[in-house]
């Protein structure tokens, strides 16, 4: 998914800003565009020295701290800020790298952002470098000079330096617009809660990006939502999760349910998929009950839960950027539903986390559950999109919380660096596990856990 989506550059530009770019389009900014807030034109690219350094870092920082933009190496302006003439510069993987690594390791927080390589078709290995820039949720991003930081900010056509007072209100802001997140995260959590069936146990996942996309629900868009089920359940380390046989919509959402019955809660499993990137997965995990020495239990399987946990992370990212172009962060909450009685007024049926991987049914925990857990965490979207380990570590934290509610200190099938131990998982599923870590490139250990 591009960093930066803007519709008046796109305009500009005539088409999107990503590797598909031609040097045609980027030259036919002169002579009529003019630089603003969102762009910046230079003829040549930074040096190596502390003062150029200063000035990407600078550029890209102020960017990234007000709406995003581009950055376009190779443009000379005239007095007026319009584009002027293409003089180009070495836009080589070599240059590329080195301007972004000086990026990401003088500003803090990271910005997202692209480098894009467009040759001039007459001159090999030179050409345009545009910068593409996209606005975060993560801002301030603060340049880092002796120790120091120092926080720039795109006003006008010029790059400044914010204020210590600008400087404490955007962190407000960041700080704000994250619990704004936590809350809508919860609120579209309750909103499935009360259409799933009340007798089976779930987990569901929810995730709020960030930087909110947007699609349409219309026909054209529920058409491809049928196919796409159809074609590609949710699936994590290998292994199917859950099908989603009924595709239909609510408003403003893609909803997707495991079973149909008209007018009846969802049963087994179901999703709901907002237009904004938003989304909430629900899977069953509950096993068999047993007896215990103070009545029954209600029973979890462990690595069942691992592999819901990954299946709802990859699935919901998937839809937040494919689907609706959403980005940055987001805000993932988890958990258990419903922890109830046997009847009304009843007496709550505890929840316990087992695994049967050596003993049936042995306890991966010291306590059960009276009430639904519940974990959250912040993530990358890219980072879940795809198969590998930054999608395996993340799956590692979120369930690794729901575990410890259970007095359990972390999910045993995997490692906080995206690793998995493959004797923690059942003799069934280890087949498919071997073959997708060599497929994703994910570290496979022996036992280690003590």
């Amino acid at each position: 998914m591009p960093p930066l989506r803007n519709r008046r550059l796109e305009q500009l530009l005539g088409g999107p800003i990503d590797e598909t770019l031609t040097y045609a389009q980027v030259k036919g900014l002169i002579p009529n565009t003019t630089e603003g807030p969102d762009l910046d034109f230079k003829r040549d690219t930074y040096g190596r020295n502390d003062p150029e350094r200063k000035k990407l870092c600078g550029d890209v920082g102020a960017l990234a701290n007000a709406n995003g933009g581009l950055l376009i190496l190779g443009m000379e302006e005239d007095d007026q800020g319009r584009a002027k003439k293409d003089f180009g510069v070495d836009i080589s993987d070599g240059e590329r790298i080195r301007l972004r690594q000086t990026v990401i390791t003088n500003v803090q927080p990271p910005p997202t952002f692209e480098i894009i390589p467009v040759e001039d078709p007459d001159r090999d290995g030179t050409g345009f470098l545009v910068i593409s820039v996209a606005r975060t949720a993560t801002a301030p991003h603060a340049y880092i000079q002796n120790k120091a930081l120092l926080y720039p900010k795109r006003i006008g056509t010029e790059t400044a330096w914010l204020s210590e007072a600008e400087v404490a209100e955007a962190y407000r802001a960041r700080f704000a617009g994250f619990k704004d997140r936590i809350d809508e995260a919860a609120r579209i959590e309750v909103d499935l809660l009360r259409r799933l069936a009340s007798d089976e146990m779930f987990l569901v996942v929810t995730l709020v990006p960030d930087l909110p996309g947007r699609f349409t629900v219309d026909s054209a868009a529920l058409s491809a939502f049928q196919l796409s089920n159809a074609g590609q359940p949710p699936a994590a380390f290998g292994m199917p999760v859950r099908s989603f046989v009924r595709s239909t919509v609510r408003h403003r959402r893609l909803v997707g349910a495991a079973t149909y019955e008209a007018n009846k809660p969802y049963s087994r499993g179901a999703c709901e998929l907002h237009e904004n990137g938003s989304g909430v997965f629900a899977t069953a995990v509950g096993g068999p009950r047993s007896g215990h020495p103070n009545g029954r239990q209600n029973l979890v399987d462990g690595p069942s839960l691992t592999v819901g946990i990954c299946a709802a992370l990859r699935f919901l990212a998937r839809h937040a950027c494919d689907r609706a172009a959403a980005g940055g962060l987001a805000t993932i909450r988890a958990t258990l539903w419903p922890v109830t009685s046997d009847f009304p007024g009843g007496p709550v049926v505890p929840v316990k986390l087992v695994s049967s991987v050596g003993e049936p049914n042995e306890e991966l925990g010291t306590d059960a559950v009276t009430e639904s857990p519940v974990a959250d965490m912040v993530a990358d979207v890219d980072d879940l999109c795809d198969d590998g380990p930054a999608l395996v570590a993340a799956t590692y934290r979120l369930a690794s919380e729901l575990f410890q509610a259970f007095g359990a200190p972390e999910v045993p099938a995997i490692t906080p660096d995206g690793a998995v131990r493959l004797d923690f998982w059942y003799q069934h599923q280890r087949a498919h596990i071997v073959e997708w870590t060599k497929e994703a490139g994910v570290e496979l250990r022996t036992r280690e856990l003590s």
